[in-house]
């Protein structure tokens, strides 16, 4: 995958192309890598996990997924009222609102994690029983790769943590992990905390211990704007 790749895709209305795949797609049976990468780019629609959805997509699906992204507009949905909406638009400002907030907290946490991780107080590991080649994969299809003579771990730590574009690639790849009011608690990319499996199942690896309670009180200030006001 290019960047110009890259570039089209950020050209596209990926909301709308997101919603329009929950929608037509669900209750379907796919193979795992292909369900992994829809469940990425509905949940977190952009440039990047539409780069991975492509990818894994086998010929000639990428290219029906690619037109369906190129061509997917909002403007008919947005100006049909909901009681004259069919199946097909149900939900669709709610689907809209999550997207967007799955952006906000996303780039949130990664704001944070390069914060905290510049002060010293995160240590940034990978899963020691694997060799790092998906996130690897993930960086070369929004063009990057590391240099010949680059350390490899600290290539990946240097872009995930640094860039947003990167952590947004890798998003579903990410465990955040800390001790907090006397136990173990994860979160993945999304800000979302999960159970100890997250930990066992993600390829990178955040130690926040030190600062818990402030990223707690990040995602709890992140969550109370999100809320709709009256």
């Amino acid at each position: 995958m290019s960047r110009k790749l890259l570039r089209q895709l950020a050209n596209c209305d990926l909301k709308m192309a997101a919603f329009d795949l929950v929608k037509r797609l669900q209750g379907r049976v796919y193979p795992t890598n292909i369900a992994a990468a829809l469940d990425l780019f509905t949940k977190l629609p952009c440039p990047e996990t539409a780069v991975n959805l492509i990818a894994v997509c086998p010929d000639p699906d990428r290219f029906l997924m690619y037109g369906a992204m190129i061509a997917a507009r909002d403007f008919f949905a947005r100006t049909i009222p909901k009681g004259f909406r069919g199946p097909a638009l149900q939900g669709f400002e709610e689907w809209m609102e999550s997207f967007e907030r799955n952006l906000r907290v996303t780039a949130d946490v990664q704001s944070f994690l390069l914060q905290a991780a510049a002060s010293g107080r995160v240590r940034i590991g990978f899963h020691g029983m694997r060799d790092q080649s998906v996130l690897y994969q993930r960086l070369r299809q929004i063009g990057m790769k590391k240099g010949i003579f680059a350390n490899g771990r600290q290539f990946l730590r240097n872009r995930i943590t640094k860039q947003l574009s990167v952590f947004r690639a890798v998003n579903d790849l990410i465990c955040v992990h800390g001790v907090h009011d006397g136990r173990e608690r994860f979160w993945n990319g999304l800000g979302v905390e999960g159970d100890p499996q997250l930990y066992l199942q993600s390829e990178v690896l955040y130690e926040i211990t030190d600062v818990a309670q402030s990223f707690c009180d990040m995602l709890r200030e992140r969550q109370s704007q999100d809320q709709p006001h009256n």
